[in-house]
């Protein structure tokens, strides 16, 4: 997993590294950071501030990463942006308020979709490798079930189709014991 990667990367003094591959994020927040205000340079600088935050975070051996790096530093970029906005005296309170709800919208978007991915990831565990290769033809490579039914050696796309509906089936009643 990158992001656990990054953190060890840190922890083994190899922080270069560990940099190089969290620059992937700096667009994202660069956006944010020139849709309020900011310029191409005070992109640079928060970005840079969010990096030595992690960096002090990561080299905390109590430190656990509960999130993906690009949203850990999306999130501290956009707190350091706020404060220094509040700095500069350019935020009036609305922007102050719009700027701190649309942190929290973002926050529970990415815990809901990582619970979800939990979920998911957990339930895949769960069910028959045929299961998941069907689920990967269908949903990922957009197989047709007639396609499926090739691939998967079924005499015919109504076989195919019946053992996606299984599965899924499986699937479902998987989710429902971990609720």
């Amino acid at each position: 997993m990158k992001d656990q990667k990054v953190i060890a990367l840190i922890r083994e003094n190899k922080s270069e590294k560990a940099f190089a591959i969290c620059y992937k994020d700096f667009p994202k927040i660069k956006r944010m950071i020139i849709s309020y205000g900011g310029s191409v340079a005070d992109a640079e600088d928060v970005f840079q501030e969010a990096l030595i935050i992690l960096y002090n975070k990561a080299i905390e051996p109590s430190f656990q990463l509960t999130s993906k790096v690009g949203t850990y530093l999306y999130s501290v970029a956009k707190f350091i942006w706020k404060d220094e906005l509040r700095k500069q005296n350019k935020s009036n309170s609305s922007i102050e308020i719009e700027l701190y709800d649309n942190h929290l919208n973002d926050l529970e978007e990415v815990y809901e979709k990582e619970r979800k991915l939990k979920a998911i990831e957990a339930v895949l565990e769960t069910i028959s490798n045929k299961c998941k290769e069907i689920f990967q033809l269908f949903y990922f490579k957009k197989y047709s079930m007639i396609e499926i039914a090739k691939q998967m050696s079924y005499s015919s796309e109504r076989i195919a189709r019946t053992k996606k509906y299984k599965c899924m089936e499986q699937a479902k009643k998987n989710i429902n014991l971990q609720n």
